[in-house]
């Protein structure tokens, strides 16, 4: 049925408020945020701006909620009071007065006219008392998983091997808008004039040059990017590749390939007489990956399982293994990632990622080599996971083994390289 016309959100906020929200019931119901939203256009791109800043505070102010309310918030309620509330403390794109009014006016059309009165009086309360205090009473009232925006479980297992120092230092990270990062593909006469400054202490990829692009906008319009002397890339994707090592001339499999920047590099390493396969098992993945190589002649693209791909035992020289995780690396960009993760689930993937290593190893030809990589900080995924495939298949040897957590600059990531004898 559709809406009367008085019904529809009128304004810019109200429709936004009205898509944030729709898209916090995805979130909620355990949808990952890359699939909810897309910061294409304008508007979408301020939704997106806003989930990002709801999702990445969303402990403090699910706290300063639930510490004012004189009552229970019904989960749609706090839906819209997270909006509300970031708006206040955060965003501060409208007046305070003028954010809660839009939360009401959206509860009393949406919803019920009690319940408009139970948000007008909650954010009646907290516009009155100002957001430097509630700040402040968060700083000093409340818990640690709140002040740190960490669920609990993440909290609990990350203090076990974390100083005090290091855990807030990887929470701040969490906090800060995540630069545009990008790698320089081709020579450039200028890049400076591109909005680009170079972004130094990539020290795991020292041959890659890297770019901090300050006037994001213009730059992923220009045709610098579009005639592909650039790629978008977190500084923490180029550990696995580069530790891989392709020469010149190798048999190259990238068996969990989309979006593509890895390929890139192990196509540009593998040059004009290697062959790089880039495998993923989603149409819509392989769909970019295929977008993203087009211009890499030497690249294959198969639509195959990483734990089942079709080709015979022996076959590459090089394999690259970049398996799926629980993403606790890319919290920066994914921020819901925090409030998803559960032990239940990291279970789950670790028998995944286990499955996928001890069948995917059959490709190495002997004197090959493999190298396993995530984008998690999670033990469990990464050491602990490299020891038990080694412990199983004696016939390979470990090379060497990075963990990067992710800083102001970049994400966090695991890559191993073993050899096979």
């Amino acid at each position: 049925m559709c809406a009367n016309r008085r019904d529809r959100p009128s304004s810019t906020q109200d429709r936004v408020l009205n898509q944030v929200v729709d898209a916090l019931k995805r979130t909620d119901a355990g949808d990952p945020l890359h699939l909810v939203t897309r910061p294409d256009g304008d508007e979408a791109a301020i939704v997106h701006h806003t989930l990002l800043t709801i999702l990445r505070r969303q402990a403090s102010l699910d706290w300063v909620l639930t510490s004012n309310a004189t009552g229970r918030i019904r989960p749609r309620t706090r839906r819209v009071l997270r909006w509300g509330l970031a708006q206040i403390l955060y965003l501060r794109s409208l007046a305070p007065e003028l954010a809660a009014d839009t939360c009401v006016r959206f509860v009393r059309r949406r919803y019920a006219v009690r319940e408009a009165g139970f948000v007008n009086a909650l954010l009646r309360r907290l516009v009155d008392r100002g957001c430097e205090k509630l700040l402040a009473d968060v700083t000093r009232d409340a818990p640690d998983d709140v002040r740190l925006e960490l669920s609990n479980v993440l909290l609990k297992r990350w203090r076990k091997r974390l100083s005090a120092e290091e855990l807030t230092r990887l929470s701040r990270a969490h906090l800060e808008p995540v630069p545009v990062t990008v790698r320089q593909r081709r020579e450039v006469d200028d890049p400076g004039s591109l909005g680009l400054r170079p972004l130094q202490d990539v020290t795991w990829a020292r041959d890659q040059p890297m770019w901090v692009c300050d006037a994001p906008a213009a730059f992923l319009r220009s045709s610098a990017l579009h005639e592909g002397h650039f790629y978008v890339q977190d500084p923490a994707t180029l550990l696995a590749p580069t530790l891989l090592a392709v020469e010149a001339g190798d048999r190259c499999a990238d068996l969990c390939a989309a979006p593509g920047g890895k390929t890139l590099m192990l196509s540009e390493a593998a040059g004009e007489a290697g062959r790089v396969v880039c495998c993923d098992r989603s149409w819509p993945r392989l769909r970019v990956l295929r977008e993203n190589t087009d211009s890499a002649p030497n690249c294959q693209v198969v639509c195959a399982d990483a734990g089942r791909a079709p080709f015979a035992k022996g076959t590459f020289d090089r394999v690259l293994l970049d398996v799926p995780c629980s993403n606790t690396g890319v919290i920066r960009r994914r921020p819901d990632v925090r409030w998803r993760f559960s032990e239940e689930g990291l279970a789950d993937v670790v028998r995944l990622q286990a499955r996928i290593l001890d069948e995917a190893q059959a490709l190495v030809r002997p004197g090959g080599f493999l190298v396993y990589s995530t984008c998690s900080v999670e033990p469990e995924e990464n050491a602990q996971q490299t020891q038990r495939f080694l412990d199983s298949h004696p016939k390979f040897a470990l090379q060497k083994a990075v963990q990067l957590l992710p800083d102001r600059d970049h994400d966090g990531a695991y890559a191993a390289l073993l050899l096979r004898a």
